[in-house]
């Protein structure tokens, strides 16, 4: 599968260490990298290296599922990438861009970048309003409750979550050198994904089992108190 746009590729290429760092895996790139470094080999033949035999090969990513093309596709086989991109399209935003300075993320992968691509795969109307959308969902004061938050402790998407605790929703931090994004349902690291979100790998699996309990706790406490309507006659 190759590519075509290079705003594509190189979104590929900055998402495989973002995606490699979210679930949990970050030695899987520093460790050949700062070896590269200490040896005087190529960082940029490395990092190639890491794309294409861990990115693509161990995790198992579908390369297509970056091509814009394919993502017009209404029943690709990989229809996950296709649905989050709608959710980032015409709700949240979220888009990954490159800071001004020291970024493996390409300057070209810029916020004109991400509507394009929105306006391409999903039609002109479609547009992420993140003002309505928090205004919907009641934005940091969340318009919700009896909802548990857990975020691993190196997942870069925690700081988007909410991490301090409240009384009907209760935030958890699992706190280990791999717990990434998913962790309490995945174990740690999350990818490649094991059955049943084994934790056997996990750099403190007690942090994860913890929490998984504490979750179970929450929501045996507030089917406790749910009630049969009252039926009047």
């Amino acid at each position: 599968m190759q590519l075509k746009n290079d705003g594509d590729f190189l979104f590929l290429l900055a998402d495989a260490a973002a995606t490699t760092f979210q679930y949990g895996n970050p030695d899987a790139l520093c460790s050949p990298l700062a070896n590269a470094k200490k040896k005087g080999e190529s960082l940029v033949e490395t990092y190639a290296h890491f794309v294409k035999d861990y990115f693509v090969k161990k995790l198992g990513t579908t390369v297509s599922s970056y091509d814009q093309e394919y993502l017009k596709e209404t029943t690709p086989d990989d229809s996950s990438s296709r649905l989050w991109w709608f959710q980032v399209c015409s709700e949240v935003a979220y888009f990954q861009v490159a800071p001004k300075n020291d970024s493996v993320r390409s300057a070209q992968v810029n916020t004109r970048y991400n509507l394009d691509l929105c306006k391409n795969v999903y039609g002109e109307g479609v547009y992420p309003d993140v003002f309505m959308t928090n205004l919907y969902y009641g934005g940091t004061s969340i318009a919700a409750s009896k909802i548990v938050f857990t975020n691993g402790s190196q997942d870069p998407w925690r700081h988007a979550s909410k991490q301090k605790s409240s009384e009907d929703m209760p935030s958890y931090i699992i706190k280990c050198s791999n717990c990434g994004h998913g962790t309490d349902l995945r174990g740690c690291p999350q990818l490649p994904f094991r059955i049943e979100g084994d934790s056997s790998n996990c750099t403190s699996p007690e942090a994860v089992n913890i929490v998984r309990k504490q979750i179970v706790k929450n929501i045996d406490l507030w089917l406790s108190q749910c009630h049969e309507p009252t039926r009047t006659w």
